[in-house]
Order: structure tokens, then C-alpha cells, then sequence
């Protein structure tokens, strides 16, 4: 039976009592690598059907005990369940996630019946389960599921809400087309029918209070907050590497959420990527299947594109520093995050010395199928790896040319490249935007296949007005998208670590790149620690 009561405690309690029904055990499977099952949640490789310790066949009654009145909008759970009685059992996996069914990589507890997660958004309805496994790593099924309900729209003053709290963060609605540009100059001018896709920007590293993701209306005025439903990863880096596509279809794009590295914890962020839909609602998590590289590293880098021509965009996760040059393929089929393929850099000397790759996708050959670029990271120890170089693979991974920033310095010097694709002339025909890494001063440079299937030079083009960051770092992150509703795509630039959270937006070829306004994301408090920004362009 379930019992709710209110009390003024600051605190809630769950209690999971499993009551065993007869002698009977759960057929437990031996851990592998993490995927999707059939509802979206993370379940273990049917590798192994040996029975083991842990008992099945439970049923979960719940007692909460919630807080009502006017408490914080964060708080600590604590869940409680009864032991089993097998003395096989050495530990239990909590999980808990913000849709039934569908949880967040697993708490790991140990051998103890209670466990307290601090600091869940109060607005959020929880759901929790629990597995026991045994000393030789098999672990039963999931106990029902138990329920912390979120708060109801009155209760603490507040509309009921999906998205996280904004404490303790000082949101500044004024900004947008208000956000103080150039201040050097007045020319910039917002084109007049901007309003067709959405900016959606993600922060860098910021320990403690990391993991946030900014969205802005058509016009650019602040639209609303969302965060990783990660709080450990949140706390650790919350670094939120942003990309977007239709994954389902439907003409709207999802947002998918690549993890930075983190120190301290070594299952942090072990291969984990989420997956949000057009409204940004958790969808679901998937992990890279590659155990080695999750432990070693685990960054994940995002990008999306219909690689089979089958009208919907599969997700591409590109490996971080390690990943031996790998990219995993995955695709979205009956609400399900299956892997389909890999696909891999052919420069064998880059692969080995760093290994990292930054997908991008769109089509270069006409063919009408996306295909896809690598961009590559700085190798320390040997200044001629990249060399400012990227790779373009067809969409079935094989290779199709190479290309180079034209600006041979900066190569020797760093020649790590973040490239975008996107039509910023309305010819049809896409173009090459590649980002550059410190030492870029501000810079980015826009290239296209030639008729001779050459790439080639078009523009040079440079962050405004702000020298300070240029000469200490000046990385440039593009995104490309159609802001304006025409036939050509905009551009949008991020900028690196001591970036100040700004964004500058640059109109299309036709407007002679035209800079029109600059925006500052992000609260001062962040903008001064850290201040980097990852932005994509949302269609909606």
C-alpha cells in the first residue's frame, strides 16, 4: 500500500520494501556493454543466463514521506530497500531517471539497503529502481519501479515545470537584440525577417555546477533553460557539447548531448551521450560500445546526418583523444538507440599519435545523401599532426579527399580543425566552415569543392572587436543554419575557454558575411570563470 503525508522536514524518504514471492531466482546476465533496451533504458548484454544471487521475482511496495510548503528547489532523496536474503549477493545498482523506464547510467551503492542522491530538482518527477548482483558480476532483474512525484503547479509559488531550476544561476532575460554588440560600432543591424531556426547553446567545463543548456527564441531573446539530467557528471565537468537532427523524422530536430572529460571519477563519462527531443525532454542515453575506450577516456563528440538516404538523420558519436580515430554510427528505431555502424579516419599516423575526431555531416558530392567530415585535434609532441588538415568520407566511410586550412602557420603552430557544413550561398551546393583552436586569433575560414573536386579557399572571416581573447586563445566553434527564413544558411560563432560566453552571428555570402550582432549567453559568474560556449542551429 502507498502512503503519502506532508511534513516540513527538507527532506524525502523512499522506502522499497521487496517482498519475496516463494523460492524462486531471477535469470541474471553477465554485464557487458551498456545499451538500449526496448523501453529506452539501459539494460546489461544477455551474454551470460546463469542464475546467481540476487532474488527475483519481488514486488515493491513505497512509503514517501514529502515535503510540501515552501522548501528549497532542490533536494535529497533517500531510498531504502530490504536486503536480500541470498548470500550471494554482494551490492545493489540504483537507478533513477525523469521518465519511467528510462534512467540515468547507475549509482553503483555497494553492499547497503539505503543510499541518499542530493540536489534533485524538485520539479522533476523521479523514478527509481534497484539490481543486486553478486561477487561475479551477474545481476538480477529491475525491482518495480517507485515514484517521487514533482511538485504541483502552487505549492512553492512556481509553475509546475520539466525544465531544472535556474538557482543558482542569475538568468538576465534583457539580452538578445539588447546584448551590448561591438562597442566600438553601431552598423550592427539584425536582418528583418529573422525568425526560422533556433539557436540552442551548451556550456563548457564548469565543475560544480556544470551541465546547462540555453535555448533562444527566433528572434534571439532568452527562451528558457534545460540541464543534463547527470548530477554527478553536472558536478564533475558538465561540459554539454551540443549537436542537433531529425531523428524520428518528423521535420523537427532533437538535440543530442556529447560529455567532456572529467577528473575524479573514472566512470565519468565513460562513453555517455543524451539524447533530447525537439522540445528538449530526455529521450533516452546511449554509451559508445567500446568498453577500453569508456575507461579510458569516454568524451564524446556528436554530430547528426541521414548517412542512408532513408529520410531520417542517425546520430554519429566521434571519439576523443584515444579513440584510435573511431566514429560510432547509431540510428532511432522504434524509440530505440541501436548501433549500426563504425566508421574510421584512414590517416593511420594521426589515428595512433591522438586519435580524436570532431564529425560533421552534409552533402559535399551532390548525391543527396549526407556524407561526412573529421576534424581533428593538436598532437602535442609532433606540431605537423593535423597541420590544419580534416578528412571527407563518403557516407559509407570511405575516404574522399583531404582538406587544409589555408594559413600555414597557424598549422605548424597548433592545425587542430573543427569543421561544419552548410549552404551559405543558396547555390545548392554546401560549403565548408572550419573552426580553429588556440591560437586562431579569432579566426575561421570558409572552403568549397571547386569544379575540378579540389577544396578550395572562398573567405577568410574573424571574430569582432575583442583582442584580449584573440591573443590569449581566439578558438572559433562554428554552427550553420538558416536564421533568417531565405535560401542561404548563417552563420554562428562560439567562442573557446575565456570567451565570455559570447556568440557572434554572421549573415550570409549574399550580405558579404555580414556581422550583425554579438550575444552573451551566460550569467557573469560563469562568463568570468570560464566563459566557452558549444551552439548548434535548431530546426523546429
Amino acid at each position: 500500500m502507498n502512503r503519502i503525508t506532508e511534513k516540513n522536514t527538507g527532506a524525502v524518504t523512499i522506502k522499497l520494501f521487496i517482498l519475496l514471492l516463494a523460492v524462486t531466482f531471477a535469470t541474471l546476465v553477465l554485464p557487458g556493454n551498456v545499451r538500449a533496451d526496448n523501453n529506452g533504458t539501459y539494460a546489461r548484454n544477455e551474454a551470460n543466463t546463469d542464475t546467481a544471487g540476487a532474488t527475483g521475482g519481488a514486488t515493491v511496495n513505497v512509503d514517501q514521506t514529502i515535503t510540501e510548503g515552501q522548501p528549497a528547489a532542490n533536494e535529497d532523496i533517500t531510498l531504502e530497500w530490504d536486503p536480500s536474503p541470498d548470500e550471494a549477493v554482494t551490492g545493489y545498482m540504483l537507478y533513477y531517471g525523469n521518465a519511467s523506464g528510462k534512467y540515468l547510467p547507475p549509482i553503483d551503492v555497494g553492499n547497503v539497503t539505503t543510499y541518499t542522491i542530493k540536489g534533485l530538482n524538485r520539479k522533476q518527477s523521479w523514478f527509481f529502481a534497484v539490481k543486486a548482483y553478486d561477487n561475479e558480476n551477474h545481476s538480477s532483474d529491475y525491482s518495480n519501479e517507485v515514484v517521487k512525484e514533482k511538485v504541483a503547479a502552487g505549492k512553492d509559488d512556481s509553475t509546475a515545470s520539466n525544465a531544472f531550476t535556474l538557482d543558482p544561476l542569475a538568468l538576465n532575460e534583457d539580452f538578445g537584440v539588447e546584448t551590448p554588440a561591438d562597442p566600438s560600432s553601431e552598423t550592427d543591424v539584425i536582418p528583418e525577417n529573422v525568425g526560422a531556426d533556433h539557436i540552442v547553446a551548451g556550456t563548457g567545463p564548469w565543475p560544480k555546477n556544470g551541465g546547462w543548456l540555453k535555448t533562444l527564441t527566433n528572434n534571439l531573446f532568452h527562451d528558457s533553460w534545460t540541464r543534463l539530467d547527470w548530477p554527478l557528471y553536472n558536478r564533475l565537468s558538465g561540459e554539454s557539447r551540443i549537436a542537433r537532427g531529425d531523428i524520428n523524422g518528423d521535420g523537427r530536430d532533437e538535440i543530442i548531448i556529447g560529455l567532456g572529460p572529467a577528473a575524479g571519477d573514472e566512470t565519468v563519462p565513460a562513453g555517455y551521450f543524451q539524447v533530447l527531443d525537439d522540445n528538449y525532454q530526455p529521450l533516452f542515453w546511449g554509451q559508445v560500445e567500446w568498453r577500453e575506450y569508456n575507461d579510458g577516456n569516454g568524451e564524446t563528440w556528436p554530430t547528426c546526418g541521414d548517412i542512408d538516404g532513408d529520410g531520417k538523420d542517425e546520430i554519429l558519436i566521434g571519439l576523443g583523444r584515444n579513440g584510435m580515430g573511431f566514429v560510432e554510427v547509431f540510428t532511432v528505431e522504434d524509440n530505440q538507440l541501436k548501433h549500426k555502424t563504425w566508421i574510421a579516419s584512414t590517416w593511420n599516423e594521426y589515428n595512433l599519435a591522438r586519435g580524436e575526431v570532431r564529425p560533421a555531416t552534409g552533402d559535399l558530392n551532390g548525391d543527396g545523401i549526407d556524407d561526412i567530415i573529421l576534424g581533428f585535434g593538436p598532437v602535442a609532441d609532433n606540431p605537423e599532426i593535423p597541420g590544419g588538415t580534416y578528412e571527407v568520407l563518403t557516407n559509407e566511410g570511405r575516404h574522399m579527399s583531404w582538406g587544409e586550412v589555408s594559413w600555414n602557420d597557424y598549422n605548424r603552430l597548433n592545425g587542430e580543425t573543427r569543421p561544419v557544413i552548410g549552404d551559405l550561398d543558396g547555390d545548392g551546393n554546401n560549403e565548408i566552415i572550419v573552426g580553429l583552436g588556440n591560437g586562431a586569433n579569432g579566426s575561421f575560414e570558409v572552403q568549397a569543392f571547386n569544379d575540378e573536386g579540389n577544396i578550395i579557399n572562398q573567405a577568410w572571416l574573424a571574430t569582432p572587436w575583442w583582442q584580449a581573447y584573440n591573443q590569449i586563445s581566439g578558438e572559433t566553434r562554428p554552427a550553420v543554419g538558416n536564421l533568417d527564413s531565405d535560401n542561404a544558411d548563417e552563420l554562428a560563432i562560439a567562442l573557446g575557454q575565456g570567451g565570455g560566453g559570447w556568440v557572434h552571428l554572421f549573415d550570409d555570402k549574399e550580405s558579404g558575411y555580414n556581422h550583425y550582432i554579438s550575444l552573451q549567453l551566460w550569467p557573469e559568474e560563469y562568463n568570468l570563470n570560464n566563459g566557452a560556449s558549444w551552439i548548434t542551429i535548431q530546426k523546429q
